[in-house]
């Protein structure tokens, strides 16, 4: 085959072209230059991070006549006799096909013969976690003393499979995710080596794409240098990758974003037709709303995701007009639809829920929904949009035109807000909660006011009585507020005088109410049987059977 791939066309000879390890590089150098090598080593790391080729590297410097500043020369009698793939100095094994004891003990038999053309006999075992447990144990005294011709190189991609009896006989090097800043830099200076035309914006998504890894992102680019003869668009690439159309993806976040259940109804029967499965435009999604967060929080954000500009303009216009928390519970919601997805029959099903749950976030009563509809509302208020009071029907004080002038009248006349009072079906939705115009317990829904309880009194680090309130019942008679505990203990401890405090602390916003305490009629039978069943073993005995 006369085409190389990229990937190993490209893999360095050298520990300077080792790109994004330079704490190893530094270590193995300095170990070289000072003569300070160890019989065992240990590589760990992702899948494309540079394992392989740096223990290459570092059997051939350790040989080297004429290192130069620690990295093989490449033109001495034993770099040109290690490059030859013949040569029976340095030996690759690869544990994933050789991982049985036989092998192992092979390996044992022939490491004793001295080396042929080098210093140094140097054993590379790739994928050493594939060894068997009797494969380790056979290792186990080779590796902590072999012969002094004899070192050995281990790399893994899985160490928490390696016996820490292994481990502790290496010297253990972690080899880290390479940035996308790097990645890129190594694509462009490979596309202009090729004489391949490209967009910055397109090297970016293929680095991007490695996910850390150089392999990976050599591979795509390998790919996209075949796409097309012209030049290389940040759009070749995203087909390249089967990513989703990404004009629809803005539309069908933005329709989320402003509630339009059925423009988000009908986009994801577009996306649906263009033959991704549910899971690929889940994952799609949650990409573009971590895109949008990025936009919304980061001063350089681009410099991030190196996306197109008008692609980043469409995605700066999405983000202003809504805020992170919002995107935060959307991410959420996405989020678990992908894990559902995978105990679901109907993925289609799960993904139109997500979108539908997310795009309505007044029946959202997730305390972050809550948070993010709190900070929709204040975000009008600082820009001076119409601030709306929705209430029930039934409401006493709809229409009121005393409640229209409290409301111009309070502190955010000076920014000239013009108040009105709506009338909806149903429960209350949104509160008016100016503390200087406190409302009644019975103006929000009984949801509203746990989330509310609930909220107040995590953020006063009440955590116990947090916890506790998640099952207890809450209802609303009048104006009074009642707490049903499920257990005689919870009853007590809600009852205390501390508590007491902390729960009406937490809804200092609303008026004055009366907190009453009670136990569950299910837990008062209960309590009741067993005083009963008590009495009758006192007077019969205690063998006698009672059948509740």
């Amino acid at each position: 085959m006369s085409y190389l791939a990229l990937y190993r066309k490209y893999r360095p000879t050298t520990f300077e072209g080792l790109i994004g390890q330079e704490h190893i590089v530094k270590t193995l150098t300095n170990q070289i230059k000072s003569g300070r090598l160890g019989h065992a080593y240990l590589f760990t790391g992702t899948r494309g991070t540079g394992k392989t080729s740096a223990a290459k590297i570092f059997a051939k410097a350790i040989n080297c006549t004429n290192s130069v500043n620690g990295s093989p020369c490449g033109v001495c009698d034993v770099c040109v006799a290690l490059s030859d793939p013949s040569n029976i100095d340095i030996i690759e094994i690869d544990a994933a096909s050789n991982n049985g004891v036989n092998e192992i003990r092979d390996l044992r038999e022939k490491v004793q013969y001295p080396p042929v053309n080098c210093k140094y006999k140097v054993y590379i075992v790739d994928e050493v976690h594939m060894l068997t447990g009797a494969a380790f144990n056979a290792l186990l005294k080779t590796l902590e003393e072999p012969p002094k011709h004899a070192m050995f190189i281990l790399a893994t991609t899985e160490v928490h499979k390696i016996p820490a009896t292994i481990l502790s006989r290496c010297m253990r090097f972690d080899f880290r995710l390479i940035s996308t800043e790097k990645i890129a830099e190594l694509i462009s200076k490979i596309y202009d080596e090729q004489g391949k035309s490209y967009e910055k914006e397109a090297v970016v998504a293929i680095a991007t794409a490695g996910d850390g890894s150089i392999r990976d992102a050599l591979s795509i680019a390998d790919i996209a240098i075949s796409y097309n003869s012209g030049k290389l668009t940040y759009n070749d690439v995203m087909e390249i990758l089967g990513s989703s159309n990404g004009q629809l993806l803005c539309q069908f976040v933005s329709a989320i974003i402003n509630s339009n259940v059925g423009e988000v109804l009908q986009i994801i029967d577009n996306l649906s037709s263009l033959g991704k499965s549910m899971g690929v435009l889940i994952k799609d999604v949650s990409s573009t709303i971590r895109d949008l967060i990025i936009v919304k929080t980061c001063a350089n954000a681009n410099s991030i995701l190196g996306i197109p500009d008008t692609k980043f303009n469409e995605y700066k216009k999405i983000s202003d007009s809504t805020n992170e928390t919002r995107l935060l519970r959307i991410l959420e919601i996405f989020s678990d639809a992908e894990n559902a997805l995978k105990y679901s029959n109907h993925p289609r099903v799960i993904f139109e829920m997500a979108a539908v749950k997310a795009s309505r976030p007044e029946e959202d009563y997730n305390i972050e929904a809550l948070m993010a509809r709190v900070q929709t509302l204040e975000d009008k208020i600082a820009k001076g949009v119409s601030v709306v009071n929705v209430l029930p029907q039934n409401s006493t004080i709809k229409n009121d035109e005393k409640l229209i002038e409290t409301l111009q009248e309070s502190n955010i006349e000076e920014k000239n807000i013009k108040a009105e009072v709506v009338t909806v079906p149903g429960e209350v939705q949104t509160g008016y909660n100016a503390k200087a115009n406190r409302i009644s317990i019975q103006s929000v829904t009984v949801e509203e006011l746990k989330g509310k309880l609930l909220h107040n009194l995590r953020k006063n680090g009440s955590e116990m009585l947090w916890n506790l309130l998640q099952s207890i019942k809450i209802e609303v008679l009048g104006n009074m507020l009642v707490l049903t505990a499920n257990k005689a203990d919870d009853q007590e401890l809600l009852d205390k005088a501390p508590s007491r405090m902390r729960i009406e602390d937490a809804l200092e916003e609303f008026l004055p109410f009366e907190l009453q305490v009670k136990l569950s009629e299910m837990e008062k039978t209960l309590d009741a049987v067993d005083e009963a069943t008590d009495r009758i073993k006192k007077i019969f005995g205690d063998d006698i059977v009672i059948i509740k």
